[in-house]
């Protein structure tokens, strides 16, 4: 990637730092940043670069795409006046550097608005989850009690968080995952009054609540992990391809 490659680094913190998703003291040698707090993250740091491209991915975008952009607009890459060929032959000279840097403008806005898109999504998928704890918490604290408890609220915030879970954009493997989270959610029907043929007293019926809240709490915790890197879930991708490829081939 251009902007972690060695010669470009420095420039990089340097960017970052001027438009304020960096800290002042961040530095690329040593390989060391702090990124400043935004809505939902605290700061943080000390990091690699690494790191920091994996954990803050819109904010290395913001950088990296300054960086790239400065260095289109670099005097060494325009060409020298030669005393000929007039207005034409210096428009055809500069036509090259125009043509990258509308490239470049149009990728800044396309990965600003894939960034915001990203965002909202996974400010609407942190809505649906607590929701759904909500409304679980709320059933099972009733069902202790009367195992006719009402059940349509939870029937409705499952719903919602398994359709959202559904639209989990790639790599393939955290579709996978995310497809096979909603598919798995706790309580998509009422608890019923006995379990193993055997009616349940207020006591027993505390304890399946119980149950059913740390199956609820495993089963988001994994959700919580779709919000890991991209880079992670393309490597998650092209292991799970491996794994399925050699498992194939012993069949066989």
């Amino acid at each position: 990637m251009y902007c972690l490659d060695g010669p470009h680094r420095a420039g990089l913190v340097t960017a970052g730092v001027r438009l304020k998703v960096l800290a002042p003291g961040s530095t690329a040698v040593p390989d060391a940043v702090r990124p400043v707090a935004s809505a939902g993250q605290g700061g943080g740091g000390p990091l690699t670069l690494q790191q920091w491209a994996e954990r803050r991915e819109d904010d290395f975008g913001r950088a990296c795409s300054a960086l790239m952009a400065a260095a289109s607009e670099s005097p060494g890459t325009a060409a020298q006046d030669d005393g000929g060929g007039g207005w034409l032959a210096d428009f055809l000279k500069q036509l090259p550097l125009l043509a990258a840097g509308a490239l470049l403008t149009l990728g800044g806005q396309a990965s600003e608005r894939l960034s915001a898109e990203r965002r909202q999504f996974r400010q609407q998928l942190g809505g649906d989850e607590s929701a759904y704890r909500t409304a679980v918490h709320d059933y099972l604290a009733a069902y202790e009690t009367d195992e006719r408890a009402e059940h349509t609220a939870v029937r409705a915030a499952r719903t919602a968080l398994a359709g959202t879970l559904n639209r989990v954009p790639g790599p393939r493997a955290r579709r996978e995952a995310a497809r096979a989270a909603a598919d798995t959610l706790p309580l998509a029907q009422p608890l019923r009054g006995d379990r193993d043929g055997y009616l349940l007293d207020t006591e027993g019926r505390v304890e399946y609540a119980e149950e059913q809240r740390s199956a609820m709490e495993d089963r988001l915790r994994l959700i919580s992990e779709l919000n890991r890197s991209k880079l992670y879930w393309s490597w998650r991708t092209v292991r799970d391809r491996i794994t399925r490829r050699d498992t194939a081939g012993a069949a066989v």
